[in-house]
């Protein structure tokens, strides 16, 4: 049986979304509440895109602003634009390289092998940063009427090994922290209800 993995990890995912809606969630738009407000998301490029472009719209809508999804009929364009949005991973190791006997002319000599020694403790950070800017203008004037100021976020997570043992997470966001353990925990909970009957 072969198992695949999607081409982003569920870590990186939950990190750049959270770090996205603790930005988002400090926008606000109430200076637009009670307009037809258009959403040019002409300017994003980033891989989460759909999701992105929806959150704006939901956290318009909550605040009072009309959602408008013809260009030519609102009175307010909303232009969005990203300047970051990724992670950064590094990988920390502390232990003891692999020594081997290596046969020469002068008789044995002591090197430094390639293999992979004993690691004592190993530690894989990632972070997520997002940075965005949003403005609104009058579709006919395009007078500038509001806009949101630099919008930035870094969240992160560490992954914790200890000789055979871990991971062992800590994250600043509390789903990302959850995951995977939460997953395997419901995955062990089926397979003792699966193997007992219960």
């Amino acid at each position: 049986m072969k198992t695949t993995g999607s081409a982003r990890s569920g870590t990186e995912q939950l990190l750049l979304s959270g770090a996205w809606d603790s930005v988002l969630t400090r926008v606000d738009f109430h200076a637009l509440t009670g307009q037809k407000v258009y959403l040019d998301s002409d300017q994003v490029g980033i891989v989460d895109k759909g999701y992105v472009v929806s959150s704006i719209r939901r956290a318009m809508a909550e605040q009072g602003v009309l959602l408008e999804n013809n260009k030519d009929k609102a009175e307010v364009m909303v232009e969005v634009a990203f300047g970051a949005y990724g992670t950064d991973e590094r990988d920390a190791k502390a232990g003891l390289p692999s020594v081997g006997v290596a046969p020469s002319l002068l008789g044995p000599s002591v090197t430094s092998g390639s293999g992979s020694g004993v690691t004592f403790s190993q530690t894989v950070r990632q972070d997520a940063v997002v940075k965005a800017g949003m403005f609104a203008y009058e579709a006919k004037t395009g007078r500038l009427l509001w806009e949101s100021g630099p919008m930035l976020a870094a969240q992160g997570v560490r992954d914790h090994f200890f000789l055979s043992s871990g991971p062992y997470r800590l994250s600043s966001l509390p789903e990302v922290e959850k995951y995977p353990d939460e997953a395997q925990g419901r995955t062990n909970k089926h397979l003792w209800r699966k193997m007992t009957g219960r």
